[in-house]
């Protein structure tokens, strides 16, 4: 017995004590916040553009046959009595597919489709938003089904534009060809080889998309991208039109230098904070701002972009909306409270963000009546407490919730002359449209990356 007890404590080594308690299981990484995901997302290469030239074909008016063979796969399935749509085929991936919209759908070579947009209802008139498809695809080709006519496609391949600007017509070699304007057809979009991908594409119509097609031994997987950062915005017509990587302009081409992949743009024509007397629809207040909100909340953006005010009145009489200019200032800024203390209840922990008014034709110094609009508008974000970020394009700069700021540097809009009428005075003459009022698609792609630039600044110093 002796010799055994000799052993055992030769093998202890600590004499009888206890064992030292396990070391503690680390603490578990902290869940993403809307913040954290948009650190994340600015801090990704830029999108860069394909070298490898995409070929894009359409096929024939009121068609449902594809080029991809008759044994062709198409989701959801061309005989479709359940009115599947691309929100709802398990084969893509979309960013809350549960908010886009169905639309009444149609009739294609007798084949029923459901289009899909992702619409925000106001009163009287509305916005058709883009809804992105995201998948991973193995073979040479798809083709998209598209309802009504005039597509207009941004398509992202590997992190890589397939296309040196928003396709809007065929391509071959990279060369443009005929506008993609048949009705109710098929386009292609061919790679030249199969290979695995993982495809990023925003389309829509004249009514939208309804349907992709691959061939007979590809297949078609969803990405989920759900852990990326989402980007919502309000505007006025400085929300709409074409960049050039981008239908929806400035905030798109925003987004998309943020390295943000969601986007759901509600920008409709003439409307603000609060009602005004450009027509009748603006008149209405169920057509400002505020008025809007529910659909433009239910996804909960992580960064929500408001930018308006240019249409506005907070200083002239302007009856039967209001009857003095008090009354036009006490209905701007009453506006503008309801509609930050509404989006601050909806999203308690995004960044909201904004910008004063445009300011097409530049004046020096700084307008009054739109710098009091500013004003109050950074007055409100302030009121309805951070995260929260102030882009000044008046004055240039900006300022955060944390404090943090960056000096004015100057308007971002400057001049008094357009792309059709140069003045040699500012900027105007390069990124101004004729109209004298709306970016040209320069201007948009010039706006969009001031916007970018200062928000990345801004977000990272929070």
């Amino acid at each position: 017995a002796a010799p055994s007890a000799v052993l055992a404590a030769c093998g202890g080594g600590n004499d009888g004590a206890p064992a030292p308690p396990p070391a503690p299981a680390p603490a578990p990484a902290p869940a993403p916040t809307p913040l954290s995901r948009l650190k994340a997302a600015v801090e990704k290469p830029a999108l860069t553009i394909a070298t490898n030239p995409l070929t894009v074909s359409q096929g024939n008016s009121n068609s449902a046959a594809t080029q991809l063979g008759a044994n062709a796969l198409v989701y959801p399935p061309l005989a479709n009595p359940g009115r599947l749509s691309l929100a709802t085929v398990s084969q893509v991936w979309g960013h809350h597919r549960d908010g886009w919209n169905g639309l009444s759908g149609g009739v294609i070579a007798g084949n029923i489709v459901v289009p899909i947009q992702r619409s925000h209802p106001g009163a009287t008139t509305g916005s058709g938003g883009v809804c992105g498809l995201h998948f991973r695809f193995d073979g040479r080709a798809f083709e998209i089904l598209f309802a009504g006519t005039d597509a207009r496609i941004t398509l992202v391949v590997d992190g890589r534009y397939a296309a040196s600007k928003i396709i809007t017509t065929t391509l071959s070699g990279g060369v443009t060809g005929a506008r993609l304007s048949a009705t109710n057809s098929f386009v292609r979009f061919d790679f030249g080889t199969a290979a695995s991908r993982q495809v990023s594409i925003y389309a829509l119509s004249s009514q939208g998309p309804c349907a992709i097609a691959i061939g007979a031994t590809d297949h078609l997987q969803p990405w989920d991208r759900s852990a990326e950062a989402s980007f919502a915005a309000m505007a006025d017509s400085y929300g709409g039109g074409s960049g050039l990587q981008w239908w929806g302009g400035l905030f798109w081409e925003a987004a998309a230098l943020l390295g943000i992949a969601h986007v759901d743009l509600d920008a409709i024509g003439g409307t603000g904070y609060a009602p005004n007397n450009t027509n009748a629809d603006t008149r209405n207040p169920g057509n400002a701002f505020p008025a809007r909100l529910a659909s433009n909340v239910d996804a909960k953006p992580d960064l929500f972009l408001t930018s308006g005010g240019i249409n506005d009145n907070n200083s002239i009489a302007a009856p039967p909306l209001y009857a003095s200019a008090a009354d036009a200032l006490a209905g701007f800024n009453a506006g503008v409270s309801a509609y930050y203390r509404a989006l601050r209840t909806a999203l308690p922990e995004s960044v909201l963000a904004a910008t004063g008014p445009w300011a097409p034709r530049a004046s020096t110094p700084t307008d009054p009546v739109q710098q009091s609009k500013a004003d109050t508008i950074k007055a409100a974000l302030r009121d309805v407490g951070g995260p929260w970020v102030f882009l000044d394009n008046l004055n240039g700069g900006w300022v955060n919730s944390a404090g943090a700021s960056a000096p004015a540097s100057g308007a971002w809009q400057t001049g008094t002359g357009t792309s059709a009428a140069p003045k040699g005075d500012g900027n105007g003459d390069l990124y101004l449209s004729a109209d004298g009022t709306h970016p040209n698609v320069d201007g948009m792609v010039y706006l969009g990356t001031r916007v970018a630039t200062d928000l990345r600044a801004a977000l990272l110093a929070l």
